[in-house]
């Protein structure tokens, strides 16, 4: 099978606090030809499909329909995320184990951290989310606001304050029982290739899809080859120039 998990999208109302970043339409259609391109059969969105410290489901639906409805297919399997815990059709993670017996493990990742975590962390994170609203009004702190978010948010900076460091450990520590581990939350795209008792395991992350940004995992489940997908923001980049998922022959 041939798998494409995306994460951390932030879908918004299209409000001053939104980071989702893109128009409904467009998104569609660049998941649509990326799905054409590799041959998906499934697509997993990784947690943080919504962004509901910020905003409620209903607000978020009403305003994204289109999406919605999309991202009801069966094909889509919706995973939990802090920024949605309590959206519907959700699931706390993924499995499938290919004919070899090897086992794929996918979760959003927030449970590495405090913040994000816990019921305490994610009620100080609303409780401030809530306070930002308010404030919002006023154009200097929108403005300030916008400026954080693309600062700690931009890919192409070597992050200093941002520990990937605490989450590979919690990959690590999933991978002593699974085979491939795949988490989101970061915004960072990763892998990283290990050996455990003889057995090699890798460690991936999907990155984001906020901020106008698209990347991705491809994996075969079956032979574990997989690609990082990345399309930077506003990027003129057409899905056919997306390099083609290696195979083993």
């Amino acid at each position: 099978m041939i798998l494409l998990v995306i994460s951390d999208l932030h879908i918004d109302t299209g409000g001053k606090l939104g980071t989702f970043g893109w128009k409904a339409k467009k998104f569609m259609a660049t998941l649509d030809s990326v799905i054409e391109h590799y041959g998906v059969e499934k697509v997993v969105l990784n947690g943080d499909l919504f962004d509901l410290y910020k905003y409620s489901f209903k607000e978020i639906a009403d305003a994204n329909v289109k999406l919605i409805d999309y991202f009801n297919r069966k094909e889509f399997i919706q995973i939990r995320g802090n920024h949605d815990i309590s959206a519907p059709h959700t699931l706390n993670h993924f499995h499938i184990t290919n004919s070899s017996g090897k086992t794929i493990h996918i979760e959003h990742g927030h449970k590495a951290d405090f913040l994000n975590g816990t019921r305490f962390g994610r009620f100080l994170s609303i409780t401030m989310y809530a306070f930002l609203k308010l404030l919002i009004r006023i154009r200097w702190v929108e403005r300030t606001f916008y400026r954080a978010v693309d600062y700690f948010d931009d890919v192409n900076r070597v992050p200093r304050k941002y520990n990937t460091i605490k989450y590979l450990m919690y990959a690590l520590k999933l991978l002593k029982k699974y085979d491939m581990v795949i988490l989101g939350h970061t915004h960072k795209l990763e892998s990283h290739k290990i050996y455990y008792l003889n057995n090699k395991k890798i460690y991936l992350n999907c990155g984001t899809c906020s901020l106008g940004r698209f990347q991705a995992i491809v994996v075969d489940t079956e032979t574990f080859e997989y690609e990082t997908v990345k399309i930077p923001k506003k990027s003129e980049l057409v899905v056919s120039q997306l390099p083609i998922l290696k195979r083993k022959k």
